[in-house]
């Protein structure tokens, strides 16, 4: 049965009250625990490069609300499951399995890690320093690491679609 218009209206802003509302528990579950787990992340890293992925989140809820409430009641109704499963992860499952294609999941929570432990720890570590050459190659590395790293998960990407073809 479809919901209020204006109750899905109010809640679609909300990451993953939408879903609830329109009874799609685990959807919504994983929508709310994917932002609020990037928003701690943002604060408590102090890393503003977390925001985007708040921001995706954000309107892909807000999108999914309406495709939800307008895929009810026919044959095209969504089933109901966590965010993460289809993409082929299971974390609630008793033995933790990721499928071998989120290699590229790994592979950006690796660079991520890295980035943070760099611009977080080594950066205050070298600013703590006099050597003034040392502040100058770390400064380059902080002004030109994210264009790098962009462009190559980006040409990554292209090599990637076009092996697959």
């Amino acid at each position: 049965m479809k919901k209020s218009l204006f109750f899905t209206f109010c809640f679609s802003f909300i990451p993953g009250a939408g879903q609830m509302y329109q009874e799609y528990m685990k959807r919504g579950l994983s929508i709310t625990l994917l932002a609020a787990f990037f928003t701690i992340i943002t604060i408590v890293v102090n890393a503003p490069l977390f925001f985007i992925p708040i921001l995706i989140i954000v309107m892909y809820s807000f999108f999914d609300t309406y495709h939800i409430r307008n895929s009810i009641g026919t044959d095209k109704m969504i089933k109901d499951e966590y965010i993460w499963q289809s993409a082929g992860i299971n974390i609630f499952d008793n033995n933790f399995k990721i499928a071998k294609k989120n290699s590229l999941l790994g592979i950006s929570l690796i660079l991520i890690g890295v980035y943070l432990i760099f611009n977080n720890i080594i950066v205050d570590m070298v600013y703590e320093t006099n050597i003034i050459w040392l502040h100058e190659f770390v400064r380059g590395i902080r002004n030109y690491l994210p264009s790098v790293v962009v462009s190559a998960i980006s040409i990554a990407i292209g090599i990637k679609f076009i092996n697959n073809k």
